[in-house]
């Protein structure tokens, strides 16, 4: 599952109940602050549902996070199973804002499984989004079965996902590739004129039979998006 959090302005207990309402394995949020992980992880643990937690943190926010929202700002990854390997690496070029990406190896289905989890520059920041996939490929290069979760502020048919075709990602959902297919491609996201797809499960080595189900909220300005792999 990936979600884009809309930190710091959003109920995180109601957050924490539409989690578990899908009970994923693995979990990537984006635009998450610290404090506000922390008590999701608690609150679904108290629904019975237990998660380790790796941080990506990007920076310290207080104008999103506040005082009391761990004064940290980036991703994260919730994994049902213990995570064996963790990192975070900030892009060369955020845009406006610091942007990076994160990594863990955990275990799905009794596999090893790497999953990545990202959050690309904004809006009319192509040349900067263009030059972070191009680091984000480079750095999953050697992983033949990996997961890349992330808001990546792009719909499939902009020029700076051709990086990501081109290193043999494919969108968990199948009505939904490259450039010719995009208006079968399900809106993900609040955006100027209209809602955007611009959540992704991307795979590699993996399969997602069922596709992928975007899931609606109003805890946030972006959907939930969530697949069941083989």
């Amino acid at each position: 599952m990936s979600w884009n959090l809309h930190a710091g302005g959003e109920d995180v207990s109601a957050q924490a109940r539409e989690v578990a309402r899908l009970r994923p394995q693995v979990i990537g949020f984006q635009e998450a602050c610290r404090a506000d992980v922390k008590e999701i992880q608690s609150q679904l643990k108290r629904m019975g549902l237990t998660y380790y937690v790796a941080y990506g943190t990007v920076r310290g926010d207080r104008w999103n996070c506040g005082l009391w929202g761990g004064n940290a700002f980036g991703q994260a990854v919730l994994s049902a199973t213990p995570i064996a390997e963790r990192g975070n690496q900030l892009y060369s070029q955020g845009g406006t804002e610091e942007r990076g990406y994160m990594w863990v190896r955990t275990t799905v289905n009794g596999k090893a499984t790497w999953v990545y989890n990202t959050h690309l520059a904004q809006a009319g920041q192509r040349t900067e989004r263009a030059r972070q996939v191009d680091e984000l490929t480079r750095a999953t290069r050697s992983r033949a079965r990996a997961v890349i979760l992330g808001d990546f502020n792009a719909e499939p048919q902009y020029a700076e996902l051709g990086g990501m075709w081109s290193s043999r990602f494919r969108d968990a959902d199948p009505d939904c590739g490259r450039a010719e297919n995009y208006p079968a491609c399900a809106p993900t996201a609040d955006a100027n004129p209209r809602r955007k797809k611009f959540d992704y499960i991307w795979l590699r080595g993996i399969a997602a039979p069922g596709g992928n189900t975007v899931v609606g909220s109003p805890h946030s300005d972006h959907d939930m998006v969530y697949a069941g792999l083989r």
